[in-house]
């Protein structure tokens, strides 16, 4: 396939290789790891695997989605600040979406308290994790049969499963802003300073809005910035 193919029938792959050049590129920004993960049958094959997705586990994603696919078997960072005095770290470990939904179920994990917790974990599937880490935290869809447009839920083992207010695309393209600053996606949960999972982060997530537009100037962080404010 030619540069222009792959980014024409691939844009996200696109980026999400640009995201790794930034990190690995930038003096602001000391990289612990990047990583593109192999490209294997079948997840090469777009249109299989959203046919198998629907003939085995009846999940016809939408174009939406769709429009997100990415080949590789996983695409993962670990960095933080070049500035010892930060508390600035940040970690993705995202995975297609089809070895999202066949092999990484959080019930497999986390077993729940009762039963709707148990039903709840039973439908969600890993996308992006922090295995370098180890925070205990990882975004997950919920494959529930027949959805066109998944819930994204939030797990972190302090806080329990949270409701994201967004979807899977704008998930993906939040990712490309953040870098994977842990913890941004309290920014799209019904949770704040006071909560046991967000009040560690919030040193972090404040750096997070005060420096990575000055390392990043390219990208618009004001949303991101005023949904911290609402949550300190």
């Amino acid at each position: 396939m030619t540069a222009a193919g792959h980014d024409e029938e691939f844009p996200y792959e696109k980026r999400l290789e640009g995201l790794l050049e930034e990190l690995r590129g930038h003096s602001g920004i000391q990289v612990d790891e990047t990583r593109l993960g192999p490209i294997e049958m079948p997840f090469d094959n777009f249109g299989e695997v959203f046919k198998d997705l629907v003939k085995w586990y009846d999940l016809p994603f939408g174009e939406p989605i769709r429009e997100k696919f990415f080949r590789y078997a996983e695409v993962e960072a670990s960095w933080r600040s070049a500035d010892p005095q930060s508390e600035l770290v940040g970690e993705f470990s995202l995975s297609h979406v089809f070895r999202s939904v066949v092999e990484n179920h959080v019930s497999d994990t986390w077993e729940g308290k009762d039963d709707e917790e148990r039903e709840l974990y039973g439908e969600l599937r890993i996308f992006d994790d922090t295995p370098r880490t180890g925070s205990g935290r990882m975004a997950a869809l919920r494959a529930t049969r027949g959805t066109t447009d998944p819930e994204i839920w939030f797990f972190d083992m302090r806080q329990g499963a949270l409701e994201m207010d967004l979807d899977y695309p704008a998930y993906l393209d939040t990712l490309l802003l953040t870098k994977g600053t842990i913890g941004w996606q309290y920014l799209f949960c019904d949770a704040g300073f006071g909560d046991v999972g967000f009040t560690p982060l919030a040193k972090g997530l404040q750096e997070m809005v005060e420096v990575i537009p000055r390392l990043f100037p390219q990208y618009d962080y004001a949303d991101l910035a005023s949904r911290l404010r609402e949550r300190m």
